[in-house]
């Protein structure tokens, strides 16, 4: 574990998976980051990735699903149940809107319908969220190429106040890597382009002007 971020919200550990990290050229290298709020891994090298459960099942080298079954007799709450309100109605937002179930009656009539309801839930959750992240560090980027650093980490946490998620660390985190991960270069590159096109823009406005 990097000492470093062990009272962080996201750990930095080595990968068990990969085992990348631990050759001897890559002492001080942490692929595996761990989100104890969401409850999530990912592997930055090898893009394993996954929830609590899928963390285990990899471990243990035993089907998710056996994983799934030997919690759920031990009445652990799956990490999809503490979602609020709020962070479902944003969620149901990024999918085109409808309303919110009544989860306390799915639960009564079929509970094998209810947790293949969780599950859905909180895969499209984890999926909002990446898309948050690298939004994120979009606007990091952003503030840093065009010197208004400060008024795009303001939008970034104030977005974090919305989804109840912590952003501003994460990206800040990502762009500190000495090696980011592929989706960083597709972000800057798209931050770029749009940089460009403002400067294109700007610039046949002043030759109408001008002509």
């Amino acid at each position: 574990m990097d000492a470093s971020s062990r009272f962080r919200k996201e750990v930095k550990c080595k990968c068990p998976f990969c085992h990348e990290d631990s050759k001897p050229n890559k002492q001080r290298k942490y692929y595996l980051s761990l989100n104890s709020k969401d409850q999530v891994f990912k592997c930055w090298f090898c893009g394993e990735k996954g929830g609590v459960f899928r963390f285990i099942s990899l471990l243990e080298h035993v089907d998710e699903k056996d994983i799934v079954q030997r919690y759920r007799k031990r009445n652990i709450i799956h990490p999809a149940e503490q979602l609020n309100r709020n962070q479902r109605h944003l969620l149901r937002q990024s999918l085109g809107g409808g309303s919110d179930p009544d989860w306390r009656r799915m639960r009564e009539r079929d509970m094998a319908y209810y947790k293949r309801s969780l599950e859905w839930l909180w895969r499209e959750w984890n999926a909002f969220i990446e898309h948050e992240k690298q939004q994120a560090y979009f606007w990091l980027l952003l503030g840093i190429k065009t010197w208004k650093y400060e008024k795009y980490v303001e939008h970034i946490r104030q977005r974090e106040k919305q989804i109840e998620v912590p952003l501003l660390q994460y990206v800040c985190t990502m762009y500190s890597l000495a090696e980011r991960p592929t989706w960083t270069n597709e972000v800057e590159e798209s931050v770029d382009r749009m940089l460009t096109e403002i400067q294109m823009s700007e610039m046949n406005e002043l030759r109408l002007k001008g002509g």
